[in-house]
């Protein structure tokens, strides 16, 4: 998981970063809402962690920002203000989730796990997100953001990445692959299958991305992350 921390307070935010990153994920740590906004902007988060109260652009208004330019990484406002007239702004503005301090590192490490599912796939239907990839559903053009580099897909290798990317980490078996791909009544054989997911991972390779498609062995395939 990677995690953007916009938090002023010191303490806390290093104390974020420990945690966060001792459990194997990625962290990030802004202290101002123009810095927060900016990175957020520029980069791949699975979630953030928005306090209100902040120097230069308050939490809201960073929210608020960050949902206009339409991006829809998901959002915990984290912040001592819990007044409901708060909490509705904060839901207003775009946010996922809402926790007060002080708080349980434990249940955010929850609710972060929650969040970061649902960047697997853009709240804006017309794309998919997993991982550092993009797949645009309206010129299927498979994109690594982080390099600026993208593919074209044909319309079956379109299917299967789509198919892949809406079931990310999950076994998919052969039989399951075929059925979306080409139908239920179809003659097509596994090789044909086997085929596109080469062309696939060839294309992978050139976008230089930390996701693999991965064989399992008497199972079928998983789309998963380095």
């Amino acid at each position: 998981m990677n995690v953007l921390v916009i938090e002023d307070e010191f303490r806390l935010s290093d104390m974020l970063r420990d945690y966060f990153s001792g459990k194997g994920h990625a962290v990030s740590v802004c202290s101002d809402g123009h810095d927060g906004l900016k990175t957020a902007l520029s980069g791949q988060f699975d979630s953030i962690i928005l306090d209100v109260m902040l120097p230069g652009m308050d939490g809201f208004e960073v929210l608020r920002r960050l949902r206009e330019s339409g991006n829809h990484t998901p959002v915990l406002i984290l912040t001592a203000r819990s007044s409901l007239q708060d909490k509705l702004a904060g839901f207003e503005g775009g946010a996922e989730d809402y926790l007060t301090k002080p708080f349980d590192i434990e249940e955010l490490e929850a609710r972060l796990s929650v969040l970061a599912k649902k960047c697997s796939y853009s709240a804006d239907m017309s794309r998919l997100r997993f991982g550092d990839l993009t797949l645009h559903r309206d010129d299927h053009l498979l994109q690594n953001p982080k390099n600026d580099l993208s593919v074209a897909l044909s319309a079956k290798e379109y299917t299967l990445m789509e198919y892949f990317m809406e079931n990310a980490g999950q076994l998919l078996s052969k039989e399951q692959i075929t059925v979306r791909i080409w139908g239920y009544d179809t003659d097509v054989s596994y090789n044909n299958e086997e085929v596109y997911i080469s062309f696939l991972r060839k294309k992978l390779s050139y976008l230089q991305t930390d996701v693999r498609i991965e064989t399992v062995r008497g199972g079928g395939y998983r789309l998963r992350k380095l």
